[in-house]
């Protein structure tokens, strides 16, 4: 009995070591094989300095192996390797500005190589830091393959959400002249910063201090038809004005001086950089002074020319100088009145002269300096003299 015993031990323990033998060499191939599959490259993005003015830095998350081939311009921005070996390409369509002043975007790293040319996916994050403008760089990559990294780089736009406004607007000097009579265009000049990214102006949103001034204030500017203002020029935002008469010109009845506008118009403007940036907002100022047009101006003329005539004549007894007929004084009087009205207009609106009646800087083109213009004109020596020595004594 214990002779059997021990051969059947002995037969056990050979049945266990030829299956583990077997499980061996089953398994030996099937590791060599796994160790035998190429590993998908590293992409490596480097910080980059933006102008001195900020740097921004990236992480990198792998997606794996991407069964497509069309990295084709403008969808992608295309860079590569030192030695051509590999593209990275960037879908501008994925440009994503996230929270705590991050963007996000997808980019392919292609093995040129390959038969198949191979695509790699990944998730980039970028990270600014500092006060520089949305921008075009050159970012430095390294690829990396086993124990070989090959160095590349690529242009590409960074973004930096805590800049201020990006629009740099034309200063106004002067109010606006916007005639009651009609629509009037307006065009303000918007101007990009160079070697920045483009600007698309989607959207203009207009407020007015005197709502009741207006029965239109429009912008041809959407979505649909944005304004483009390219890096280092500038653009013309158009407008068109169309105020209500009456009570844009009484707003504008007693504001004389030509710094003073009658109104201001607040403009919100809509933007964003191009590709791939958030929307901003931005407000702009524009400073109108209403007029009367050309048959308001004839009107106050006509009457402040007939007045300085009847005044002339209550003071002197007469319409002209002495012995000069009526008809000729009163033609005299009309064409002296418009010839003064028209360069008093040529030379404050054109010119940097001003007018000044009475110590007053005043703008010709409103109707009550115009009446008081013709008034004088046409009343002569006598009527300037009765003025100032009314003034005189007030």
């Amino acid at each position: 009995m214990p002779d059997c015993g021990r051969k059947k031990s002995r037969l056990s323990r050979g049945a266990c070591a030829r299956g583990v033998a077997v499980l061996l060499l089953v398994s030996i191939p099937s590791r060599f094989g796994a160790f035998s599959q190429p590993a998908s490259p590293q992409l490596i993005m480097d910080s980059v300095n933006v102008r001195q003015e900020g740097v921004v830095s990236f992480s990198t998350l792998a997606l794996g192996p991407e069964n497509r081939s069309d990295f084709s311009t403008p969808q992608f921005l295309l860079g590569q390797t030192e030695d051509q070996a590999f593209r990275l390409c960037i879908d501008l369509a994925s440009i994503q500005q996230v929270r705590f002043n991050t963007f996000t975007f997808t980019a392919y790293l292609v093995n040129n190589k390959a038969a198949a040319h191979e695509a790699y996916g990944f998730q980039i994050t970028g990270n600014p830091a500092g006060l520089f403008r949305d921008s075009p760089v050159r970012v430095a990559f390294h690829v990396k393959t086993g124990s070989t990294v090959i160095p590349g780089s690529i242009l590409m736009p960074v973004y930096n959400a805590t800049t201020g406004d990006l629009l740099v607007v034309e200063k106004q000097n002067e109010p606006a002249y916007v005639s009651v009579s009609g629509t009037t265009p307006l065009q303000i000049r918007l101007g990009d910063v160079a070697d920045t990214l483009p600007i698309s102006v989607t959207d203009v949103a207009v407020s007015e201090d005197c709502p009741r001034c207006w029965t239109k204030v429009s912008a041809s500017v959407n979505e649909k038809n944005p304004l483009t203002v390219n890096p280092g020029s500038s653009a013309t935002l158009p407008l068109n004005l169309a105020p209500n008469t009456i009570p844009a010109l009484l707003q504008g009845a007693l504001a004389v001086r030509t710094d003073v506008p009658h109104d201001t118009l607040s403009l919100v403007l809509t933007y964003h950089t191009v590709p791939g940036g958030t929307d901003r907002r931005q407000t702009v100022s524009a400073k109108v002074r209403f007029g009367p047009g050309l048959l308001g101006l004839a009107l106050a003329l006509c009457g402040g020319i007939t007045l300085g005539l009847a005044a002339r004549y209550l003071l002197t007894g007469k319409l002209g100088k002495e012995n000069e007929r009526a008809l000729h004084a009163i033609l005299s009087a009309l064409v002296l009145g418009v010839i003064a009205e028209f360069v008093g207009i040529m030379l404050t609106a054109y010119g940097n002269s001003r007018l000044i009646l009475f110590g007053l800087d005043i703008d010709p083109r409103q109707l009550f300096p115009a009446f008081i213009l013709a008034i004088l004109v046409s009343g002569g020596a006598a009527v300037v003299t009765w003025i100032k020595e009314l003034f005189g004594k007030a």
